[in-house]
């Protein structure tokens, strides 16, 4: 029996000092399992210095059971180097293949923890590491957490591993098959085998094949403040993660929070599988394809929350060639980047047992430097192919900043298995909220804002409502220059945003498709849009919308005129407009006509006075005899529109004069009233009160309209429940 003295740390209490065991005579092998056999009869931790070689696992197991975890003097200063040689490879397609060495190894023990020291996997071979074409070969972690409850792992530096730096698993969910039942509904989640409590924490987990930390199969597992780097391979776009939930492992409650990833070879932070999924306060630095990246592949996921994290893109740390693909153009998905991305069942085939509605929160991130290569660029990216349930989804408060991109905000539906000869349907859109979003791109190549739902089953579902957020592109050149929304929605709103679009406009800003059997409830209200150009806003052309009904009212845009679609103005409201514009006018008398209509009556003007106005009373300029219509058929309750002009809701045409004057072209210089300020029709209204006329009186109130019951104003809108 080795001499041996227990002593006591201030912070891991009473331990065994490995000193005591290793001699000249001995291999720390040998000396390592002594120690251990004695921390176990003292109820000890095992305490390791100075730089240690190791060919046999380090273990804590069922015959130690009492040791209390393992600590050294710190990352750098402890290190622990191991060489041993895997059998076989990993089975990435089922990922149910075993853990088979680490260097460190917690297996079917609580309570346990490992801290201060550094682990390195030393390759005798140069396939010990990396394999063309073989991303997921390795089988070999730095540390193994398997079946574990209340492990710590704190201030540990993990490099080197051909899978992860620190695995937490459990291997009795795959040996019982338990994992299976799971899957085909025999048995509920509490029943399956998981590590519960586990954390790893202020640790530095870098170069590692796979990724740093992996887990699988963990309920209420943290890791927090590490740092996350290079984990991956150059020449494989295929794998490397900062942080990573396996694919096909059941998880729930996962809480990923305020770590540093860098310049990992695919994701910063990647969830294949986890369900109650907090990702929160993290910051990302360059990570390959994907800053932060969650879906779920054999199990439902409805709760996640992506909050108060940093993404900053790199676009010189891309990859030109895969060794699996070949040249760029023919892997254009390791040639773009999103930022976050988010997508709910992403293998249409897989059937999920009692799927729960998803609710899903993005907000409060700053996404950093989003240049556009190759590939698709975008920033924020949803993707829901669940065909049986409905979805929650709040993108708000986040911040957008780069030099280029295709979409900013991307939301897709699809929930059609494409390996079936039929086409299957969904509910198509969910609740969708983006509101209050900042951003700013120096081009977009691709709508800024994007909602396309594909396989619906056309019946009016869900609403979409986009408010508050500020775009500015500098050179727009994307098909639609600000949103593009081809969805079932039954309610969409688009309220209170502001569009400053730089480059030539000559193509829509605003593209609504209704995608249902019934038409959508389309509102866009009270946004401020700013362009170089006026020329769509005076045509018609800046908004494109079908199969919807609803308001358009209470816009206004920086230089035009007036905006034809906007409160019914027409393209020959804007041509009289322009035509009058030399005409100052001295005033107007508002008058009834009968019972439900009101007439402001132009023949009152007195033509001989042209003197300018004071100051505070602009000129009102004549753009036609304008009724004041009360109609309640239609969807407002108050109407504007010109006499002689295409009315709401019908399809008369242009008296002759109106057509002649249509053809006409018009120079920019008669956007400006002789005052030299813009000319804003639709600020030429009565008042809501429909009593008086005040002559020059352009802050009038524009006229109120009245919303039906099931508009965005509902109370009743469940997506305020999770904001």
């Amino acid at each position: 029996m080795k001499t041996y003295t227990p002593r006591t740390h201030s912070k891991y209490g009473k331990y065994i000092d490995i000193d005591d065991f290793k001699n000249p005579s001995n291999t720390y092998d040998q000396a390592i399992q002594e120690a251990l056999a004695t921390a176990h009869k003292e109820k000890a931790a095992l305490y390791l210095h100075g730089t240690i070689n190791i060919k046999q696992v380090i273990e804590i197991n069922q015959s130690n059971k009492n040791v209390t975890g393992i600590f050294g003097d710190g990352m750098g200063q402890t290190k622990i180097l191991f060489t041993h040689k895997q059998n076989g490879v990993h089975n990435y397609i089922s990922n149910d293949t075993p853990p088979e060495k680490a260097g460190i190894w917690i297996d079917n023990q609580n309570g346990k923890f490992i801290s201060d020291l550094s682990i390195q996997y030393k390759h005798t071979h140069h396939d010990d590491f990396y394999r063309a074409k073989q991303s997921y070969f390795g089988k070999i972690n730095g540390i193994v957490v398997n079946n574990a409850d209340h492990t710590l792992i704190s201030k540990v530096e993990v490099s080197g591993a051909n899978r992860a730096g620190v695995l937490f698993t459990s291997t009795d969910a795959i040996s019982s098959g338990a994992k299976a039942a799971l899957i085909n509904g025999k048995i509920n989640a509490n029943q399956l085998p998981t590590g519960d409590n586990n954390k790893i924490v202020d640790s530095y987990l870098h170069h590692n094949r796979v990724a740093g930390v992996m887990v699988a199969y963990q309920k209420m597992f943290t890791a927090e403040n590490n740092k996350l780097a290079w984990n991956g391979h150059h020449h494989d776009g295929g794998t490397g993660y900062g942080f990573a939930t396996q694919a096909g492992s059941y998880n729930n409650g996962i809480v990923v929070i305020k770590n540093t990833t860098d310049h990992n070879y695919r994701k910063g932070i990647d969830s294949h599988d986890a369900n109650n999924l907090i990702i929160k306060g993290n910051t990302l630095n360059g990570d390959r394809m994907f800053g932060i990246a969650v879906e779920n592949r054999q199990f439902s996921m409805d709760k996640v929350t992506i909050q108060h994290n940093k993404v900053i893109h790199d676009p010189k740390f891309n990859i030109l060639k895969d060794d699996d693909y070949g040249v760029l153009n023919d892997a254009s998905l390791y040639a773009g980047f999103r930022a976050i991305r988010l997508e709910n069942k992403a293998q249409p085939w897989q059937i999920f047992h009692n799927p729960k509605s998803g609710r899903f929160m993005i907000s409060d991130n700053i996404i950093d430097n989003l240049t556009d290569n190759m590939g698709q660029t975008r920033a924020i990216e949803v993707r829901n192919n669940e065909k049986d349930v409905s979805y929650l989804l709040s993108i708000n408060n986040n911040t957008i900043k780069g030099s280029s991109a295709d979409n900013l905000i991307s939301i897709f539906g699809n929930p059609d298995n494409p390996d079936t000869p039929y086409t299957e349907k969904g509910p198509g859109s969910g609740h969708i909220r983006i509101l209050n979003n900042t951003m700013n791109i120096g081009s977009t190549h691709a709508p800024p804002i994007y909602i396309e739902e594909q396989n619906t089953n056309k019946q009016l579902h869900g609403k979409i409502v986009i408010e508050q957020n500020k775009l500015t592109v500098q050179d727009s050149n994307s098909s639609t220059g600000g949103i593009s929304i081809s969805s079932n929605a039954e309610t969409i709103l688009a309220s209170h945003n502001t569009f400053d679009l730089g480059g030539k406009i000559n193509r829509p800003v605003i593209r609504v498709e209704g995608d249902a059997h019934g038409k959508s409830l389309f509102h866009f209200v009270d946004n401020i849009l700013r362009t170089d150009s006026s020329y769509t806003f005076e045509n018609g052309d800046w908004l494109i919308h079908h199969n919807t009904r609803g308001n358009i009212h209470g816009n206004t845009h920086n230089s035009a005129i007036g905006i034809v679609g906007d409160n019914g103005t027409t393209i020959a409201d804007i041509l009289k407009a322009y035509k009058a514009a030399n005409t100052p006018s001295a005033g107007k008398a508002f008058s009834p006509a009968d019972d439900n209509e009101f007439v402001i009556d132009y023949s009152q003007e007195d033509k001989s006075d042209h003197s300018m106005p004071p100051a505070s009373q602009p000129n009102i300029y004549d753009i036609g005899t304008t009724k004041i219509k009360m109609d309640t058929d239609l969807t407002e309750k108050v109407i504007l529109h010109n006499e002689g002009v295409s009315r709401l809701n019908s399809s008369e045409t242009l008296e002759n004069e109106d057509m002649e004057t249509a053809s006409q072209s018009h120079p920019l210089s008669d956007l400006l009233d002789s005052h030299s300020n813009s000319l804003n029709i639709n600020q030429l209204n009565s008042d809501n009160d429909h009593q008086e006329y005040v002559p020059g009186h352009v802050d009038a109130r524009y006229i109120s309209t009245e919303l039906p019951n099931n508009s965005y104003i509902a109370t009743e809108d469940p997506l305020g429940t999770i904001l």
